[in-house]
């Protein structure tokens, strides 16, 4: 993995280091500036940030926030001498939080989980070749596919979306099963996107996807069995 360290203290950085051992690339940085510019300037991108909370300048809690903007699928660990944040961990989806001093079996315990999320995230995923080049759209952010003609039209959040030339019937084979749904004949749902379910229509925020009368009764029990998960 590639992992980015972030910590003004230099003792702290060396023992992180020291930790995660030579079986990761990890890149050290002093300050949240130094961390930043590498990722805005310079595109770097880590699977997973070790972020201390207190540092002169910016704090961990606001380098948090902006790298989540500029990353927003990144896997973010705090590393803090104080437990008192954990409210704002949780509103920023942080991954873990470790509390100094930092044992070996913590460092080990946190690189296996996310190797093995980010390996859940990879597999979660769809390769998209577009316009002459390779898009990798994951799961949770891909609504639906539609076709119009022999074009399919992949609708992705925040209004971004893929257009390629192929039948939705091949697509369909490629996507996981358990999470995209054919619901008629020209669309597939990500059904852990769909925010109602109203007569023949899923609504996924301002989206709404036709049921074929034929799907309908498996697109109830499908959509109530994924809202039986997400309460678990």
């Amino acid at each position: 993995m590639q992992i980015a360290l972030c910590d003004d203290q230099a003792e702290d950085l060396k023992q992180l280091t020291y930790l995660i051992g030579t079986q990761h690339f990890t890149t050290a940085f002093s300050s949240g500036e130094a961390l930043l510019v590498s990722m805005e300037e310079f595109h770097e991108r880590y699977d997973l940030y070790l972020l201390d909370i207190f540092m002169e300048g910016i704090s961990g809690l606001e380098l948090a926030r902006q790298i989540r903007r500029l990353d927003p699928d990144a896997l973010l660990c705090f590393v803090s001498t104080s437990d008192d944040f954990y409210r704002e961990a949780y509103n920023l989806y942080i991954f873990q939080y470790l509390v100094k001093p930092i044992s070996q079996t913590q460092i080990h315990e946190l690189l296996q989980r996310a190797q093995m999320q980010i390996q859940l995230q990879r597999q979660q995923q769809i390769v998209l070749e577009t316009r002459g080049k390779s898009v990798v759209v994951p799961y949770h952010k891909l609504i639906f596919v539609t076709s119009r003609g022999h074009t399919l039209l992949f609708q992705c959040q925040n209004k971004v979306m893929y257009s390629i030339r192929e039948k939705l019937s091949v697509i369909a084979e490629r996507l996981d099963p358990q999470i995209f749904f054919r619901c008629h004949q020209s669309y597939l749902v990500n059904l852990y996107l769909v925010d109602s379910l109203d007569q023949d229509e899923f609504l996924c925020g301002e989206y709404h996807i036709p049921i074929s009368r034929s799907y309908l009764s498996q697109a109830r029990k499908l959509y109530h069995e994924v809202i039986f998960r997400n309460l678990k």
